[in-house]
């Protein structure tokens, strides 16, 4: 009977945090990246940007964006995690 009971609890703790996870990612940077990342091209143009926090405020994204090219990529995501100010 103790056996029966344990076979759902072994099943959620299996899947639970695969069910939880937020845009396959593998940890909480990349699933906000990869739940932005709307149509998953590996880059955040400004409107997905939008979606986090605020930078899809123009001054904002140009300042991270620091290849210039209008997107923001994953390590410019993770350099905006990394370094953003309070009023940012």
């Amino acid at each position: 009977m103790k056996l029966l009971s344990a076979v759902p609890f072994a099943l959620f703790a299996t899947f639970s945090s695969q069910a939880f996870s937020i845009g396959g990612g593998l940890d909480l940077k990349d699933g906000l990246f990869w739940g932005a990342d709307l149509n998953r091209n590996e880059q955040l143009d400004i409107n997905e940007a939008k979606a986090i926090y605020n930078l899809g405020d123009e001054k904002v994204f140009a300042k991270y964006d620091t290849s210039g090219e209008g997107v923001i990529t994953k390590f410019e995501f993770y350099d905006y995690l990394n370094r953003r100010g309070k009023e940012e």
